[in-house]
């Protein structure tokens, strides 16, 4: 069975809104874990395009696969970056088509405050980079932990070839025979994210309980209808 994972990560609560405003190629956790439950424990394959997210989104993934009873396989099908490569190391064996975007750099954030507050946020994201390479260490890999943060320190894209010599994937699926020479990795920012305020959020808020005030006069609509047919019977 095949499991999608593409687009932006999000926590469930934010792709809820996200979507009321039309946006699809996004992922959260409750996507991921339906479709475990439809799999049903039979082997899946996670078909991966996206260029990251929510680390914890990422994270909280990556646990879930891990603990499928099934056989699990990532396949990067067109981007694999940032927080979408630490959900495909839940799986058993990754793999990569040819020609895939991966990049593996160190976490972002914003912090506000005086010099205390932004030398605590550079403390807190190093450690947050050296979760993300307990991770990524825990395959055991072909590269040190110091080339590793080397690595993230670049920020670019990587070619598969690449990612499989620092040990970050384990197979280039689709390929008729390994070149000599890949070309240079393309370098590029893979895009700010999707902006998500507070008024559209309060907007979906709204359409919410609208729909389940709609909802619920149907239903005392419906009850007031079969009180009077009963009556009626009388």
């Amino acid at each position: 069975m095949d499991i999608s994972l593409r687009g932006e990560l999000w926590d469930n609560d934010s792709a809820d809104v996200l979507r009321f405003w039309g946006w699809r190629d996004i992922t959260a956790p409750m996507d991921i874990a339906g479709a475990l439950e439809r799999a049903g424990g039979e082997d899946v394959t996670l078909l991966v395009n996206s260029p990251g997210g929510d680390m914890a989104v990422g994270l909280e993934i990556r646990s879930m696969l891990r603990r499928y009873a099934g056989k699990t396989t990532a396949l990067f099908q067109g981007f694999g970056a940032s927080a979408a490569t630490l959900a495909a190391t839940g799986c058993q064996v990754i793999q990569s088509e040819p020609g895939a975007l991966l990049c593996y750099h160190n976490p972002a954030g914003g912090a506000e405050g005086d010099y205390r507050a932004m030398r605590r946020s550079a403390e807190a994201l190093r450690n947050a980079r050296d979760c993300i390479l307990e991770v990524y260490t825990a395959r055991g890999g072909g590269k040190t932990r110091e080339e590793l943060v080397s690595l993230m320190d670049k920020d670019i894209w990587i070619t598969p070839t690449q990612a499989r010599e620092y040990g970050l994937i384990d197979e280039i699926v689709g390929a008729a025979q390994e070149p000599e020479e890949e070309p240079a990795a393309f370098v590029a920012a893979a895009g700010r994210r999707i902006r998500l305020t507070a008024a559209m959020r309060e907007q979906y808020q709204a359409h919410v309980a609208a729909e389940r005030a709609e909802a619920a006069r149907k239903d005392e609509a419906a009850r007031t209808l079969a009180r009077l047919r009963a009556l009626a019977g009388f």
